[in-house]
């Protein structure tokens, strides 16, 4: 750290520590950080001195994130983002504290819920029947990773980042161990976001899996299969990007009369789908790389009504017979 004035600014301070933070985080995460910090945290606690921050400062930040945070629109941001940007903002004054800058202050906060229900579109049968069918009509190498969304539940930057060495024939298994995505990372001297791409690590340990293939859609994979250090949905060396196969994507809804949805809905569906079928949740979570089974009951398990009647009746059935 460079900054050793006791009247230092937050944002002076705060941008310090993202260099020093670079040293050891992945690129995808420092760009994640610059653009919290320079978009929400310095505008609204930049001014500050770093000794005059408090708790309730950080608090009061962070309830008007959930009211008016959101830059590209009227209304507030996700708790999910609130949360992200208290770990920058907590990380930042804990080293602060560590380097005796300041004395030491609270760092548990409250987070506002949104009460915004996140919005999932799962596609329907004839949806899901018109993809599958124009994929395998027009068979290409764009369209078998849509098949492999559809039907593996592979996030867009998996699917871009799949080479042909991703896929065991023999055993029929898929490896999902890379995604590709765009960061956007702030230059505060030129004050504008430079844009690159990146392959890397999925996001969490979990995000590493394995995947079986079934033996039908492994025969036509086979029809297609290039080098190991070829990309499956490019049909070479040169991967494409998620932007460029989202405008693919788009074309695909588009000559199959279905309206806009993002490629994310593909990922949706193959869980539910999954889960319709009666597999294990436990079983459902590691095929979709998430960090723990809570993640997939959160977002797919919503029993319906008549679900939930199915399950008062069994009971009941139980109770009578012990009334009789």
């Amino acid at each position: 750290m460079q900054l050793l004035k006791k009247k230092i600014l937050y944002k002076d301070w705060i941008y310090e520590w993202l260099l020093d933070k670079k040293n050891y985080i992945k690129e995808s995460t420092y760009a994640n950080y610059s653009t919290n910090i320079f978009n929400h945290i310095i505008p609204k606690l930049g001014h500050y001195y770093l000794k005059d921050i408090n708790h309730k400062i950080i608090q009061d930040f962070l309830l008007d994130l959930s009211k008016s945070g959101n830059k590209s629109c009227d209304g507030g941001l996700s708790e999910k983002t609130i949360k992200d940007i208290a770990i920058i903002v907590k990380g930042s004054i804990k080293k602060a504290i560590n380097d005796n800058l300041i004395d030491y202050i609270e760092l548990s906060f409250n987070y506002p819920k949104t009460h915004k229900e996140e919005k999932i579109y799962i596609l329907t049968k004839s949806e899901q029947n018109k993809i599958t069918n124009y994929s395998i009509e027009n068979l290409n190498n764009k369209n078998l990773g849509i098949l492999i969304s559809l039907y593996s539940g592979l996030r867009i930057g998996e699917v871009c980042a799949l080479r042909w060495g991703n896929i065991d024939f023999k055993k029929g298994i898929l490896t999902v161990n890379t995604t590709i995505q765009r960061i956007y990372i702030k230059d505060k001297d030129k004050n504008k976001n430079i844009s690159k791409v990146v392959i890397t690590a999925p996001k969490t340990k979990n995000a590493n899996r394995l995947i079986p293939i079934n033996n039908c859609f492994l025969n036509i994979l086979k029809n297609f299969k290039g080098k190991d250090n070829e990309y499956i949905i490019s049909g070479n060396e040169k991967y494409i990007e998620p932007r460029t196969y989202r405008k693919y994507f788009e074309k695909v809804l588009n000559i199959n009369k279905i309206k806009h949805i993002n490629f994310h809905s593909l990922r949706h569906t193959f869980a539910t789908n999954c889960i319709s079928a009666g597999v294990d949740y436990k079983t459902v979570s590691e095929l979709l790389g998430h960090a723990n089974v809570n993640i997939t009951l959160n977002l797919y398990v919503h029993p319906r009504m008549a679900q939930k009647k199915k399950c008062i009746d069994l009971i009941s059935k139980v109770f009578q017979e012990k009334v009789k």
